[in-house]
């Protein structure tokens, strides 16, 4: 009962904390300014980010995990490397530099793999160090990859609230402490915000607000792959929208001879967005449904060899590359 309280408080103070930071906007100025790669027109604050990881941080702090909490740690490098961003902007390969050392000082913290999963009969383990970096690689690339999909009113918040319900069901299954009330926490404070950031919103999360929660969903991930709750290769799936959005457009923009990084329109949400007549609701609708499909996909499978789940990851990048990509650049032509 006093965890329930402390839950639904968290919820409440994350929505009181919004409705200030938007009251305040013009004295906090940190703004959203619209640009030629915006959805938006009018300028609006994009410090919903203070408010989640602020009613988190509160949240996890009461609240008896049965865990260590240094994982606060590098998430507090995280959110000071998003808020610098949402003020002054800095460079690409900055943050993942700094997402890459964060990542890799949370392996040291505990949160650590030395197992990779299970391919064609074998486990696959690798050295400690050659794992370190591997992980800290995937885990920038993660969350980058929701960073990416912050592009339509309260997309990247029910995106991370499915991915975040899954592991909260791996915690309930396995009557984790740390897993059922730390993913509990971030989404309470997730909501408070998604509250005002539902079309048409007043307030972003901005970068000090995607990149945490990123960087969150991480941690949790980790700690269930650690535990056995769930295979490696399964999260590709648990967490498929952002991870298939950004291994498309990186795809994509290589063969285009583009640059990888250089920022774009081809999303996943910007897409179906032209498909559905620029209704923003509707495409945030249908990313829903999505992510809860796969969220479910990744939940599901039982199999004793991760080549099987790594093959259906495959194949679904293909086929969402196949069907998302000849109609986008048919309707992109026209413009």
């Amino acid at each position: 009962m006093i965890n329930i309280f402390i839950l639904l408080s968290s919820f409440l103070l994350s929505f009181i904390c919004v409705f200030f930071l938007i009251k305040f906007k013009d004295s906090i100025k940190i703004l959203d300014i619209p640009n030629t790669r915006s959805m938006h027109t009018k300028i609006k604050p994009r410090t919903g980010g203070i408010a989640i990881f602020l009613v988190f941080s509160i949240c996890i702090f009461f609240l008896d995990l049965g865990y260590s909490k240094n994982f606060l740690i590098p998430t507090f490098i995280i959110f000071m490397l998003g808020l610098y961003d949402d003020i002054y902007e800095i460079r690409a390969m900055f943050k993942l530099v700094i997402i890459i050392l964060a990542s890799a000082l949370l392996f040291f913290l505990g949160f650590d793999l030395h197992r990779v999963g299970v391919f064609f009969g074998y486990e696959i383990y690798l050295n400690f160090w050659v794992f370190t970096a591997l992980f800290s690689i995937c885990s920038a690339g993660f969350v980058n990859a929701l960073n990416l999909i912050d592009g339509l009113d309260g997309l990247s918040s029910i995106v991370s609230v499915v991915i975040l319900g899954g592991l909260f069901y791996l915690g309930f299954k396995h009557s984790d402490s740390f897993l059922m009330y730390g993913t509990l926490s971030l989404i309470a404070s997730i909501l408070g915000f998604l509250r005002f950031n539902w079309n048409p919103s007043k307030i972003f999360m901005g970068d000090s607000g995607s990149l945490t929660i990123g960087f969150l969903i991480v941690v949790f991930s980790v700690y269930a792959i650690k535990l056995d709750y769930i295979t490696a290769v399964s999260i590709l799936l648990l967490a498929g929208v952002p991870i298939i959005d950004t291994i498309i457009v990186m795809v994509r923009r290589i063969i285009e001879k583009k640059h990888p990084f250089n920022p774009d329109k081809t999303h996943i949400h910007h897409i179906i967005l032209r498909q559905q007549h620029n209704d923003i609701r509707k495409t945030v609708s249908i990313l829903f449904l999505l992510q809860v499909f796969f969220t479910f996909l990744g939940l599901g499978f039982k199999l004793r060899d991760d080549i099987l789940i790594l093959f259906l990851f495959g194949l679904v990048v293909v086929l969402f590359y196949i069907f998302l990509t000849p109609k986008y650049n048919k309707k992109y032509n026209k413009q």
